[in-house]
């Protein structure tokens, strides 16, 4: 065997460790890349699930389109803070009055408009509502009736792209009909129902949630938000 042969077998079993080092840690990266975008997209999805929350109540009543939260009008920012309270309770059993009706604190309504649109909206409380849907105002005790069994036809929000410009996100919100949680085709598969239109929500932080700051029409039909941003032309 020659000098040159013995030499190339010395160091074949360290080049080929070397090369199987380089192979793991490509793998390593891989991997973690891989938990890394796949953390990315579920950390998307909580945070379009928490965005639906906190959008509900404006897409229940389709809040018409503002660019300060003290341009809607006063009642339906009753209706908003109203629901807001109610769905933010999640079971929290409220008092329930000789009219089967449950009584909800006027300063929870203030507390759920501090928290959507900040402390500069300010409520004027009153009655409001129609019909077996009537939300009564007790002005000496400070507090709503709220009927026990409500029967409302409202859409529901489905967030579709969450997009950050400065301190400011972009919420593209599809407004599904009240067609219940999903339809049903000539076939008897269900379907989940398509949104009826869109709108832009302009959000920033504030703490560990969100404010709506304005709400546009989404004018391209394409989720191109930037022109959504507060005080564009």
């Amino acid at each position: 065997m020659s000098a040159a042969k013995s030499k190339r077998r010395r160091y074949a079993a360290p080049i080929g460790g070397l090369f199987l080092l380089l192979a793991l840690i490509g793998l390593a990266c891989v991997v973690i890349g891989s938990i890394y975008l796949t953390g990315r997209v579920l950390d998307n999805s909580r945070e379009k699930t928490k965005l639906e929350d906190i959008v509900r109540p404006l897409v229940m009543f389709d809040t018409v389109p503002f660019e300060r939260a003290t341009d809607i009008d006063k009642t339906q920012m009753l209706y908003i803070c109203m629901w807001s309270a109610l769905l933010d309770a999640k079971g929290q059993v409220y008092r329930i009055d000789e009219n089967q009706e449950m009584l909800v604190p006027a300063s929870d309504l203030d507390v759920a408009a501090a928290r959507l649109f900040g402390p500069e909206v300010k409520l004027e409380h009153k009655t409001f509502g129609e019909y077996e849907n009537t939300y009564f105002y007790d002005a000496e005790k400070q507090t709503y009736s709220v009927p026990i069994s409500i029967q409302l036809y409202v859409y529901s929000p489905r967030v579709e792209s969450i997009e950050k410009s400065g301190e400011y996100y972009l919420v593209r919100v599809g407004y599904v009909p009240p067609t219940g949680a999903y339809t049903v085709n000539l076939q008897g598969d269900r379907e989940n129902p398509e949104p009826e239109k869109y709108m832009i929500y302009v959000m920033k932080k504030a703490g560990d949630t969100y404010q709506v700051v304005a709400v546009r029409d989404d004018v391209s039909g394409e989720g191109q938000t930037h022109a959504a941003l507060p005080n564009a032309s």
